[in-house]
């Protein structure tokens, strides 16, 4: 190199390693919104969040994707599976939080979550689930709309 200074983007991966417990094990919605809970930090603004899981459902990595507006955060399926590729996931969950408070998938989440969907089948990285998390609820896009992670 030359001498000059290089910006070299850095991301944040948590990984749980072998002493992971079967515990963590990830049943259903509920237990993904828990998870996801405990890594956004502030509400205030919408939080993307992409967890990994393994072959039993355990979690293996999360990465915070996106920290957006109070009204919206930019996804983009490279960077949600970019980790989980390199992880070795066999499963991803994706979720995010509404300022609002009302959990209520939008249009445009459903979208995301489509776009995602097709992304985790070329990859061989399958979309099980993208929750919104709002208030003290949250709403699985898997359970709310059936087909639409099906139809992929």
């Amino acid at each position: 190199m030359n001498g000059a200074p290089v910006a070299i983007r850095e991301a944040v991966v948590r990984y749980r390693g072998s002493r992971r417990k079967a515990a963590d094990t990830i049943r259903d919605p509920r237990d993904a919104a828990r998870f996801i809970r405990g890594v956004i930090a502030d509400d205030a603004r919408e939080h993307f969040v992409a967890l990994m899981l393994d072959g039993r459902h355990r979690p293996i990595g999360y990465q915070v994707v996106s920290v957006g507006t109070a009204t919206a955060s930019l996804v983009h399926p490279r960077e949600v599976f970019q980790v989980a590729v390199s992880l070795g996931a066999c499963g991803l969950i994706v979720a995010h939080n509404h300022p609002s408070g009302d959990p209520t998938p939008s249009p445009e989440d459903r979208e995301v979550t489509r776009r995602l969907a097709q992304a985790g089948k070329l990859l061989g990285v399958p979309l099980l689930d993208s929750i919104v998390i709002g208030g003290a609820g949250h709403v699985s896009i898997r359970e709310e709309s059936p087909g639409l992670l099906e139809s992929v």
